[in-house]
């Protein structure tokens, strides 16, 4: 256990040391480029799938809202073209509603996952000014850029196995449609996958400085990291379905750029 722990440590670092190696090596074949650390937070709904579908009931195949976090090393390139990689941790998860004529019960759950993201910024707009403070136009309310986001992420499943495990749930008033669910926890298929994200984002300035940033950020899962069989009973009638998540989100996060330096390149 202590030395998988240590190898897939190890692994993750490798990943994390060759993106921002990257970094510094578009840096370098620019003519200008600027340095920010960018802790980012936000909230996200995550997407879950049917491997087979249930029998009886009704299929909720988002649910949230659930917090994300990330620290980024972002290198503005130029006016137009930024780029950034770091660490972030997100969620897995996968949920589902069962419906009979009187009765609902749903049930959801997560776990979190490691991601390890290289992302491309490019400018769409800059300096979109809202809200004239003043007659002459010199004071606004907002001036931000737009921008559109794309990227890759290479993804890491902590979560672990529980042989034989359930979590239950019912619905027993007499009065209604009764309701049993056994959930299994999850099989995990696989601990390492990758993510393809893409987005907008709104770049608030102030006195010529970034500011505050805001994204609108779909993340899509390429591999099905775990599933979870579920069986349930519609008054004592049985049904089946098995659920399966890859780590696909919508998310609205907020970061505060820190400038840790501009550097110009010298001519030669």
């Amino acid at each position: 256990m202590v030395t998988n722990i240590i190898f897939n440590a190890f692994s993750y670092l490798k990943a994390l040391i060759f993106l921002i190696f990257s970094l510094f090596i578009v840096a370098e074949a620019t003519a200008q480029t600027t340095l920010y650390l960018k802790p980012t937070v936000g909230l996200q709904t995550l997407f879950s799938d049917f491997t087979q579908p249930p029998s009886y009931g009704h299929l909720r195949k988002s649910f949230g809202n659930y917090d994300f976090w990330s620290l980024l090393v972002q290198y503005d390139i130029n006016s137009k073209l930024r780029i950034s990689t770091g660490v972030s941790e997100s969620d897995i998860g996968w949920g589902y509603k069962i419906k009979a004529p009187t009765t609902r019960a749903a049930q959801r759950t997560a776990a979190p996952i490691i991601q390890f993201p290289l992302k491309a910024d490019i400018l769409l707009k800059e300096n979109i000014r809202i809200g004239k403070l003043d007659k002459i136009g010199y004071r606004y309310a907002m001036i931000f850029d737009l921008y559109t986001t794309a990227g890759i992420s290479y993804d890491w499943f902590r979560f672990d196995n529980y042989e034989g495990a359930i979590l239950g749930l019912s619905v027993t008033d007499p009065k209604l449609d009764k309701i049993e669910i056994e959930e299994k926890l999850p099989n995990v298929l696989h601990r390492r996958g990758a993510s393809i994200q893409a987005g907008i984002g709104f770049q608030f300035k102030s006195h010529d400085k970034d500011r505050l940033d805001i994204q609108l950020v779909y993340s899509q899962g390429l591999r099905k990291l775990v599933t979870a069989d579920v069986d349930y009973t519609i008054n004592q009638t049985a049904y089946f379905l098995q659920m399966a998540a890859r780590g696909t989100a919508f998310r609205i996060t907020a970061s505060y750029p820190i400038r840790l330096s501009k550097r110009r390149k010298s001519e030669e």
